[in-house]
Parts: structure tokens; C-alpha cells; sequence
């Protein structure tokens, strides 16, 4: 059984009320969101094109 690699774009909290997705590739934070439910779906959504983009 092989363990799951990290993902690459993972929520991070800079304040109240302020979540942004941390890139770790680029070790960049974008795409502010309000909520952790929000950042949450973008960095969900980020995972998904880029391992789509892998498996091409």
C-alpha cells in the first residue's frame, strides 16, 4: 500500500476572517477567500486540475 502524496495546494489562515491557498511549488499564498470552506473548495478544485494535468 503506498502513502498518499502531500498536496500540492493546501488552505492557509493569515487573519481573521482571511484564508488564502498556499502553493507549495511555488511557495506562493493566492486566491483570498473569506471562509476555510471557501479556500478549501479552491484548493480541492487546484488538486484535481493538477493532477489532471499529470495524468494526461
Amino acid at each position: 500500500m503506498t502513502i498518499p502524496a502531500q498536496p500540492r495546494f493546501v488552505v492557509e489562515k493569515h487573519g481573521p476572517g482571511a484564508y488564502y491557498v498556499f502553493d507549495w511549488a511555488t511557495g506562493v499564498s493566492r486566491y483570498p477567500c473569506f471562509t476555510r470552506r471557501g479556500a478549501q473548495k479552491t484548493a480541492n478544485r487546484k488538486n484535481a486540475e493538477q493532477h489532471a494535468k499529470e495524468n494526461r
